[in-house]
């Protein structure tokens, strides 16, 4: 019952990291398109605002990934314990 809890958490921090990513992806495009244009002030803000916000995404993305790290040593110890236990 563990090991199946397990397996859909790690399938659902899998599916919010993948969503992280691609959030991510189109953040930074957005920031790039910004300053590749003319700058004025709202661009400037918009530009500052963008990458703070791909930088917040980036830490919860490796903060998910720790996490799924986490899970499948787990999965990993308990299938092991099962084996040694046979």
């Amino acid at each position: 019952m563990n090991d199946l809890y397990n397996q859909e958490l790690l399938s659902s921090i899998r599916n919010e990291m993948t969503h992280l990513w691609g959030a991510i992806f189109a953040t930074s495009g957005g920031v790039i398109a910004l300053i590749l244009g003319e700058l004025n002030i709202l661009k400037v803000f918009f530009v500052i605002f963008g990458t703070l916000l791909s930088l917040v995404m980036i830490n919860a993305y490796f903060i998910r990934r720790t996490e799924a790290m986490n899970i499948l040593k787990s999965i990993k110890n308990s299938s092991q314990k099962e084996f040694s236990e046979v």
